[in-house]
């Protein structure tokens, strides 16, 4: 199972980040999420980056990129550092559902499969 992101759909609101937090730690702080909500100025879009396991995933509206270690994302600035010192997503390991899926108010984010 993986995180499939749709990302036209994001409006930037981070309850995703704040889901994950929560799953993490119990608390609210969105600084252990292994999600990010990433902003291209210049396009003017939100784009979301999960830390995965060997991976960052990086969903934007021009396409989905994976990056790998040492890789970086044409445009990336120093605000999307953070993510790759974060705990890698465990997809909610030990909870009976995808905290950041349940909470996602514009469906951006679904189970892989789940899309429609």
């Amino acid at each position: 199972m993986k995180l499939e992101v749709i990302t036209h759909k994001c409006t930037g609101c981070r309850i995703c980040e704040i889901a994950c937090s929560f799953h993490r730690d119990r608390e609210m702080n969105p600084v252990s999420s292994s999600i990010m909500l990433h902003r291209n100025e210049k396009k003017d879009y939100f784009g979301v980056m999960i830390k995965r396991e060997k991976e960052v995933f990086l969903g934007r509206p021009e396409g989905a990129e994976v990056l790998l270690p040492g890789e970086k994302a044409e445009g990336a600035g120093a605000s999307s550092k953070p993510i790759v010192m974060r705990e890698a997503c465990d997809l909610c390991e030990g909870e009976d559902f995808l905290f950041c899926v349940a909470v996602c108010p514009s469906g951006c984010l679904v189970e892989e499969g789940g899309a429609s």
